[in-house]
């Protein structure tokens, strides 16, 4: 080769490597260090249509000469994604190149995977991967939470994807509003509660990940302070509060390994959790027991094993001679507390399945209900509390619900979100978020489901204007049910005696009305007028067909 031309060349190639960066701004595309980071995909959805998703060079690391994206589409119909589509090769010229991929929203499409990763002649980047729905920005409103608006602080921490829309996560950004009660774990991936207090934070669709027309919201979850725990005890402690109250019983099953669900706190929680959301629902809370200023929780290790406890049906009948659990486990703590119960509500949380289809009993009307939490029907100990769609947790709802029925609310159908639905009803499909008589005509101000509720004394207000039926009580200047039993046949009208200086008095008389084939009730109630222990009995006179019919005598103990 010649010296001219040599020189030339020369020239030329310093030229080139002159000019060439301020030519690219960047570094030269036939040039690298190393290989490029992955793209960045950005999901976009517009006021109207589905997802569109944009591709970029990342900010980081040498340029890329390509960009590689595929992406496969799943349908209703099928369970599996159809396969991806070949690698579509797209050459990057620029820091700004820019690459859009519009999936197809038809009525047979239901969900596209978008795939990408960037090349130089160094190597390649890994693969980023996105799932999303086909739906309209609409359905990633997230302006109501799927989880209940009180959590007891022991909950802990609360998974993200409980915050994102249609139950799949989303580069959606959180930001705490109070960081000193709860704070996100970006890592983890979770909203902590730290303290108790009000919860509020932000979730937004706009960042490097993501862009919707849906604008910011906020949220405030109630973090509920932990109760205090007291020493296990099988005995009622002294009552803290006169009259009326619900004392709880945790019951340990004779053959079943406990979770002990009072020392846990998980009890103090549930009862808390029952009475706020009755608050926020009808702004009455039930009366629990307390004693130094916490619950009362009673402790009975039982001597019934499950098959002795079990029910099958939520209905009593009222002519069999074998007791049913309700009876069994009343009977069974008198004895341990060394005297009957009066006055009160026993409420037993029971720590072992008694039902196949059901988590609680109770006497509808009466003092004595019972529920199940057991693992994996009634209660689940991970995400239980969070509520979900029911925006109640399992045991909480099961403890209203029989509470309401001990007042005599008997199952309710008109509403499949109404907490009173049950045996009898035609059930919901799916969750639904929990009504309490909605239309008030049931049981809130009415009686059409078997009692009005707020007639009774059974509220931390103080409202109402007679008490819960309770075994062996009587109020002054209430009615008080001293017979309710059935009869084959009837001889005449039933007087109630009271002996009174050792004489007995008929106080009353009643007339029997038919209910069955064979069956007759008198359903005898009295007003007593004074306080103190009253002793009465059954007296039906002798006629000449039979003669005279003597009761057993029994003792009310008349309150005020």
């Amino acid at each position: 080769m010649g010296t001219r031309k040599l020189a030339v060349r020369i020239l030329l190639a310093a030229l080139f490597s002159s000019i060439l960066p301020a030519t690219l701004g960047v570094q030269s595309a036939w040039a690298c260090a190393s290989s490029p980071s992955a793209p960045i995909v950005k999901t976009i959805w517009g006021v109207t249509g589905g997802p569109t998703f944009t591709v970029t060079p990342s900010s980081t690391g040498d340029l890329p000469t390509s960009i590689y994206y595929a992406y496969a589409i799943k349908k209703f119909t099928k369970k599996s994604f159809d396969p991806f589509v070949e690698w579509i090769n797209v050459p990057v010229t620029s820091q700004a190149t820019v690459i859009k991929y519009v999936p197809q929203m038809s009525s047979e499409n239901e969900m596209v995977t978008f795939s990408a990763y960037a090349s130089n002649n160094c190597g390649t980047s890994g693969q980023t991967q996105w799932y999303r729905k086909l739906v309209t920005n609409e359905n990633l409103s997230v302006t109501k939470l799927d989880i209940a608006e009180d959590l007891p602080l022991s909950v802990g921490s609360i998974p993200s994807y409980f915050f994102s829309p249609m139950a799949y996560e989303i580069p959606q950004t959180f930001t705490s509003k109070t960081p000193t009660v709860c704070a996100f774990d970006e890592s983890a991936k979770v909203l902590k509660l730290l303290s108790a207090g009000k919860c509020e934070f932000t979730i937004s669709q706009n960042n490097e990940l993501l862009e919707t027309p849906n604008p910011d919201v906020t949220h405030i979850i109630n973090i509920l302070p932990t109760s205090k725990i007291l020493a296990d005890t099988q005995k009622d402690r002294p009552d803290e509060i006169p009259g009326f109250q619900i004392h709880v019983v945790y019951v340990k099953v004779k053959g079943v390994t406990p979770h002990d669900y009072y020392q846990s706190g998980d009890i103090n929680n549930w009862l808390t959790l029952a009475n706020v959301w009755m608050k926020r629902k009808i702004n009455k809370e039930f009366i629990f027991d307390t004693y130094q200023g916490t619950y009362d929780v009673s402790t009975m290790n039982s001597r019934y094993r499950t098959n002795e406890l079990e029910f099958n049906s939520l209905e009593s009948a009222p002519t069999s001679k074998k007791a049913g659990p309700l009876a069994k486990l009343r009977a069974e703590f008198n004895k341990q507390n060394g005297g009957e119960i009066q006055g009160k509500i026993l409420l037993f949380i029971i720590d072992a399945k008694l039902a196949k289809d059901y988590c609680g009993l109770a006497e509808t009307p009466g003092d004595t209900a019972l529920a199940t939490p057991y693992v994996g029907g009634c209660w689940n100990p991970e995400f239980g509390y969070l509520g979900q769609t029911t925006k109640i947790s399992g045991p909480s709802k099961t403890i209203v619900h029989e509470l309401i029925h001990n007042l005599g609310v008997k199952h309710v159908c008109e509403d499949k979100s109404d907490l009173m639905i049950g045996e009898g009803c035609v059930m919901p499909e799916e969750n639904l978020e929990i009504t309490i008589d909605s239309k008030n005509k049931s049981y809130l101000g009415a009686s059409a489901g078997g009692a009005n509720i707020f007639d009774l004394k059974v509220w931390k207000d103080g409202s109402g204007v007679r008490h819960v039926r309770s075994q062996g009580v009587c109020y002054i200047k209430e009615p008080c049910l001293v017979s309710d039993a059935y009869w084959p046949i009837v001889q005449g009208d039933l007087a109630i005696q009271e002996k009174v200086n050792g004489k007995w008095k008929t106080i009353q008389k009643f007339k029997f009305k038919k209910i069955g084939s064979k069956k007759f009730a008198a359903n005898a109630s009295i007003i007593p007028a004074s306080k103190g222990i009253h002793t009465y009995r059954e007296y039906i006179p002798a006629t000449k067909k039979y003669s005279a019919y003597v009761g057993k005598e029994f003792t009310k103990n008349v309150l005020s």
